[in-house]
């Protein structure tokens, strides 16, 4: 963790604590802080980036979108802290390649499989991507499944998140070993990944748990 992540880490936590009651559940699933793995988070606000960054022990670099380099104080502090820039709706390759080679260096990714923000709705009846099979596939690395859940999937001040952890999923179970040569194999197995990746998520729910 450098000194710049660990000093921004240190007051995000003392403002979040103050106007974002939040209880993290199973935290023992969280790994130790010499594990490299890739986080896949649903995405309800622009805060999820802060409750994912306090609740995890290494520092996290996130995909985020290109437009935050717009801005030059974003720029500058993204630049330092590690932050992978993703053109949105685009097959941006660079930002696939620059997250596989921070796993592949032994570092924690994040990325929010969505891709775009849902206010309002369960993640469960959203699109997720497929930019995190792909990242997973070429940097063969472990994915950590987090369930955010702000009260109506509305995220505002003083009202209670919670944010759920779940069982690492390893690289195996993605299938990606037994994939055969040709493109077509390759596509199918990454979809494939994605929707387990999609499912393990939404399977955090604790409301979909009551209802089982």
């Amino acid at each position: 963790m450098n000194a710049l992540y660990a000093v921004l880490l240190f007051f995000v936590k003392i403002f979040y604590f103050i106007c974002f009651p939040k209880k993290y559940h199973n935290k023992e699933k969280r790994p130790d802080k010499k594990a490299s793995y890739l986080i896949c988070a649903n995405h309800v606000s622009a805060h999820d980036i802060c409750f994912v960054a306090i609740g995890t022990k290494q520092q996290i670099h996130f995909i985020a979108k290109a437009e935050i380099m717009k801005n030059p104080i974003l720029r500058f502090l993204a630049i330092r802290l590690g932050v992978i820039p993703i053109k949105r709706g685009l097959a941006d390759t660079k930002a696939l390649h620059g997250a596989i080679d921070k796993l592949k260096e032994g570092k924690v990714v994040c990325i929010f499989p969505q891709g775009t923000r849902h206010r309002d709705k369960a993640p469960e009846v959203s699109e997720f991507r497929s930019g995190a099979g792909m990242i997973a596939r070429e940097a063969k690395c472990d994915i950590l499944p987090v369930y955010i859940k702000p009260k109506n999937y509305r995220t505002k001040f003083f009202r209670r998140v919670d944010i759920y952890f779940g069982d690492m999923i390893k690289y195996e179970e993605l299938g990606f070993e037994a994939e055969s040569a040709p493109d077509e194999s390759r596509f199918a197995k990454v979809n494939a990944a994605t929707k387990l990746i999609a499912e393990r998520i939404c399977a955090l729910n604790p409301d979909k748990k009551t209802e089982e």
